[in-house]
């Protein structure tokens, strides 16, 4: 028989199956690392995606039918309500901090770090920083030694934050243009993970509702907190004396979702203002009404509505847990990306435990 009609040598069934599962691992792992650089703004446009399913359809009725159009215009919403706002406030806020800068400069006579140690103010001025040193019990050579280094660590950092400001530009548009091809074709890509999941159908459905569910619970969640605290920060503002309450108040609502520093980028400086201009007991109450009330809800109250928002299927305290470790783990997105993964390893506790035959209930 010659060596053209010889029969072909088909792979044994595990062969075929080793060589299929070593190329998938192979292929997932180039996916991981083409995307992965990018895995902070996809996410979020998946999350968003999945919380404005509602506003979609309901474009899409209105637009009889036309889904492009209607993620177009979802998406144009999501820019003008969503990110345009928080781009105004950090804008307005280094806007103000050179303007801050350059009044130091101007008013001390300070050219250089070093000289900011031992610049003179005037004596108005000086006579409020002395009455809040006082209170505070902090000498000036203390507040000058300290300025100075915030001084040279900003010199040192600047060129990295303009640096992360394009990139966090460049994410922006992104996660606009992901979110937007996530709402066209987001039926299919339920379907193809629908298809493609080792899992069986109904524990693929139930981990989906799960995503759902959270991240629904989590946006909602941390929009709701953010009203919460600008309304009592506005009130704490109009109380107190603070000019402007409303704008300062929206300004502590938008403030919000900054992770770490959060609502005091708004309320410290407002207490300083009133420090420094001799209004010492509104200061102190401003204080108080902000610790507790404004600091409060964030890290007392955001837990509980977010457990509300999301179903109510975990323990407040684990919701307390998972924010505060998604914060530390994953900064800004760890407010949606904590609670999510603590909810997805409950529900796969639930399955592994009800295909053990010993369910129990986690709570």
């Amino acid at each position: 028989m010659s060596e053209n009609n010889a029969p072909r040598r088909v792979p044994a069934p595990f062969a075929q199956k080793l060589w299929f599962g070593i190329l998938s691992v192979f292929a997932t792992v180039l996916f991981l690392v083409v995307v992965w650089p990018f895995r902070a703004p996809i996410f979020l446009a998946a999350v968003l995606a999945a919380v404005l399913q509602p506003p979609l359809e309901i474009a899409v009725a209105w637009l009889r039918g036309r889904r492009r159009t209607a993620a177009a215009l979802v998406t144009a919403g999501v820019l003008l309500v969503i990110v345009l706002p928080l781009a105004s406030v950090a804008g307005f806020a280094a806007h103000q901090a050179v303007t801050g800068f350059q009044y130091v400069r101007d008013t001390l006579g300070v050219t250089s770090v070093q000289e900011l140690k031992t610049a003179q103010l005037p004596p108005a001025a000086q006579a409020a920083v002395d009455r809040t040193l006082a209170l505070l019990h902090i000498t000036r050579a203390q507040v000058q030694d300290g300025a100075g280094k915030v001084a040279e660590q900003v010199q040192v950092l600047a060129p990295e934050v303009l640096a992360s400001s394009g990139r966090l530009a460049f994410h922006t548009v992104l996660m606009l243009l992901a979110f937007y091809f996530l709402l066209v074709d987001g039926r299919r890509v339920i379907r193809w993970l629908w298809n493609v999941s080792p899992l069986q159908a109904e524990n693929t459905e139930e981990l989906l509702r799960e995503f759902h569910a959270v991240a629904s619970g989590s946006i909602i969640g941390t929009v709701a907190s953010a009203v919460i605290q600008g309304v009592l920060a506005g009130i704490g503002f109009a109380i107190f004396g603070v000019p402007h309450a409303f704008f300062f108040g929206l300004l502590t609502a938008l403030a919000s979702f900054i992770p770490v520093i959060g609502t005091a980028i708004v309320w410290i400086p407002a207490v300083a203002l009133l420090a420094l201009t001799g209004h010492t007991g509104s200061a102190i109450g401003l204080t108080a009404w902000c610790a507790i009330g404004v600091v409060g809800v964030e890290h007392i109250g955001k837990p509980i509505l977010l457990k509300l928002t999301s179903g109510g299927e975990m323990h407040t305290g684990l919701m307390f847990l998972a924010l505060l470790g998604g914060l530390e783990a994953f900064g800004l997105l760890g407010v949606i990306l904590g609670p999510l993964i603590v909810s997805f390893f409950i529900s796969l506790m639930r399955m592994i435990e009800r295909q053990s035959g010993h369910p129990v209930e986690v709570h």
